[in-house]
């Protein structure tokens, strides 16, 4: 009996530090789960970073067979960061263009965006854009211009933005992004009437690295269409990343 009770003791003995350092890994465990990353790979937000397009645009007006092109270069730079107390990350975020590359930048105006636990919000054009939401799922979705009072003839209106081709490569022309994930904003190209097509990409520790917006009204007359997919007017403007780095 006493070498049973020994060998309980023993065992007792050895069990709990077990116990506690199982409940201390849990422990830790729970708090890194619930943890928000400082820097959402999508979405850096280190000051000095910058980002370079090539913008190419194309606008079709009624009773003009050829759109009016356009080719220019923008530059995104983040000039500095602060986080409140709340964790909510500001950028200011300074935008400037060029006509060609052997011209100087000219800077025509600075925006903010706000990285909260669960979004990234561009406050760019007089009007908050939640353009990225957290958890990155294919099953989000969400308003992206729900603070926006958009007509309902507005091409933005009345759809969802959702994720697709979460972390996958993408090849920009010379540039090779292994991770990057689409942002769908709007997809309506099978209709007879009008084409809806809008959508940026990300990579992860470089940010925005394509925009594809894209909206036509197909050519009536009296109501009826003229020709297939003729079309009467709108916009088609493609901003593709040429260069990056920090300053």
């Amino acid at each position: 009996m006493q070498s049973k009770s020994t060998v309980f003791l023993f065992c007792q003995s050895q069990l709990i530090p077990c116990i506690f350092a199982a409940l201390f890994l849990l422990m830790v465990a729970c708090e890194k789960s619930g943890e928000r990353p400082d820097n959402p790979p999508y979405f850096p937000v280190t000051a000095g970073s910058y980002r370079i397009y090539a913008v190419e645009e194309a606008i079709y007006s009624s009773g003009t067979k050829e759109p009016k092109s356009a080719k220019w270069f923008e530059k995104e730079e983040i000039i500095r960061t602060k986080t409140d107390s709340g964790g909510v990350t500001e950028c200011l975020i300074a935008y400037s263009v060029r006509d060609k590359p052997t011209d100087y930048w000219q800077k025509t105006k600075e925006y903010k965006a706000f990285v909260y636990a669960d979004k990234i919000v561009l406050n760019r054009d007089n009007g908050p854009i939640t353009s990225l939401v957290f958890p990155y799922s294919p099953v989000v979705k969400w308003d992206g211009f729900r603070y926006f009072e958009l007509d309902d003839d507005d091409p933005r209106y009345g759809h969802l933005f959702h994720y697709e081709d979460l972390d996958k490569p993408l090849q920009i022309d010379s540039l090779h992004f292994p991770t990057t994930l689409k942002v769908t904003e709007r997809s309506d190209t099978a209709g007879k009437v009008l084409y809806r097509l809008g959508y940026k990409c990300y990579a992860a520790g470089t940010g925005l690295v394509m925009d594809v917006q894209t909206d036509y009204d197909y050519l009536q007359i009296n109501g009826d269409l003229i020709g297939y997919r003729v079309i009467d007017k709108g916009v088609r403007r493609v901003r593709k990343i040429i260069g990056y780095g920090e300053r």
